[in-house]
């Protein structure tokens, strides 16, 4: 009898120290904050290539290029995870938490710049088309022959090609010469590039400073 009156007190004292153990062990594990983020944040954050797309450049005097990006069952995703920004020289293709996936397009180096007005991108079931409305010039629109520019295009503040200024074709040329030029050829560059950039030359003529070589601007 003695036996069993000391049994409740030893089962007593287990069933007071287990509640109290796990109340301290929750709180330890409940204090510090969970740094893990919420599954859709990391694909959001980090971007990954498209897994192909095809450019399609048109008809001659067509008035857009197009830009197909295959992705199986895009259709049933959520359009406001879908999103494509123009500008006259660029276009930028986002899709956000596609099946774990975030995709990103971007081209600022086209062949040829583009009216943002006139661009658009359509949301297929397995696909996305881009199309890139052409400039049109006095006859015809642009002739696309390849997506992007051989050589990259410098640009300004607003993000046009600085061939909008008279003078830009020019000043690309002289640096295309300087580089490519011999040491004479790199002097009499460097002085006229200076010298335009200062306002001490013609601005619409700045080969002009290139002594018999201003004629030159003119073709």
């Amino acid at each position: 009898s003695t036996s069993s009156n000391d049994a409740p007190p030893e089962s007593r004292d287990n069933v007071n120290d287990t509640p109290m153990e796990d109340a301290s062990a929750t709180a330890a594990a409940s204090s510090p904050p969970k740094p893990t983020p919420p599954p859709k944040q990391p694909p959001t954050s980090k971007y990954q290539a498209f897994p192909t797309y095809y450019f399609d450049p048109g008809q001659y005097n067509s008035p857009t290029v197009s830009i197909y990006v295959p992705l199986e069952g895009i259709g049933q995703h959520d359009k406001s995870k879908i999103t494509c920004q123009f500008t006259p020289s660029s276009f930028d293709l986002v899709v956000s938490d596609f099946e774990g996936k975030s995709y990103r397009l971007v081209n600022d180096n086209l062949e040829k710049d583009i009216e943002p007005s006139k661009s658009k991108y359509v949301v297929k079931p397995n696909k996305i088309i881009i199309k890139l409305g052409k400039v049109k010039g006095e006859y015809s629109y642009d002739h696309w022959t390849q997506l992007t520019a051989k050589k990259a295009k410098r640009k300004d503040a607003v993000g046009k090609r600085e061939k909008d200024d008279p003078a830009a074709g020019i000043m690309d040329l002289m640096r295309d010469m300087y580089e490519e030029g011999d040491d004479n050829m790199k002097k009499m560059i460097g002085e006229t590039m200076y010298k335009q950039r200062t306002g001490q030359l013609d601005k619409m003529d700045p080969m002009a400073g290139m002594g018999g070589m201003g004629d030159f601007g003119g073709i």
